[in-house]
């Protein structure tokens, strides 16, 4: 169970960040979906676990944000990381959201629901978006023998970290793209963020003004 993975490894997963080089990509991305925000705007940030990178960063542009994540104890952590930010325990697939965000992130957590959740997901992400706001996911990953071909599809695969087993799902490329555009997202970004990390792509949406 993915709560319980991230659970057991939340003090390493926050003491062993990745380096310098991915940070800065990553907040690259997250830079994007800011531009044109009025100041205190706010963003969602669904899997947010410990807010290290994220959540802080947007907090530290002058945004509020709204973290979501199953982990307990990452969201426990992330209390003291990110104090500022409006922390919410729940599962992606389960919660609803009554308000409107100008932008939002789903950074390397939507590939740990089964792919079957994952339009239900991009349609709840679209709807609680403001128009013309952005989005930051990742997708892809996959034990596929070339996973950034389009017609990759490996639905499910299993990996170790820490000494714990995590589940990943996602589709072909060419399979996640019709999801989000018929949830009415406009791509705007759509690149392999790190060749080494099995076909991992870095997307940014746009909803549909």
């Amino acid at each position: 169970m993915l709560q319980n993975s991230y659970d057991y490894i939340a003090e390493q997963w926050h003491s062993n960040f990745r380096g310098q080089t991915y940070v800065d990509r990553v907040l690259g991305y997250v830079d994007k979906i800011l531009e044109d925000l009025p100041p205190q705007a706010k963003v969602l940030d669904l899997g947010c676990g410990t807010g290290n990178l994220i959540a802080k960063h947007i907090v530290e542009r002058g945004y509020r944000v709204v973290g979501v994540d199953q982990s307990k104890k990452l969201l426990e952590i992330a209390k003291t990381v990110v104090p500022e930010a409006e922390l919410i325990h729940a599962d992606m697939i389960e919660i609803q959201f009554a308000e409107k965000f100008a932008a939002a992130v789903a950074w390397d957590s939507v590939f740990h629901v089964e792919r079957k959740h994952h339009s239900a997901i991009y349609r709840k992400l679209a709807n609680s978006l403001e128009s013309g706001g952005r989005l930051l996911l990742s997708v892809g990953g996959s034990d596929a023998e070339d996973p950034t071909s389009d017609d990759s599809d490996v639905e499910s695969f299993t990996s170790e970290m820490f000494g714990h087993t995590f589940f990943y799902s996602g589709y072909a490329p060419r399979v996640a793209r019709k999801l989000l555009e018929a949830e009415g997202f406009e791509i705007e970004v759509w690149e392999i963020d790190d060749s080494s990390s099995r076909g991992h792509i870095a997307v940014i949406v746009r909803k549909s003004v």
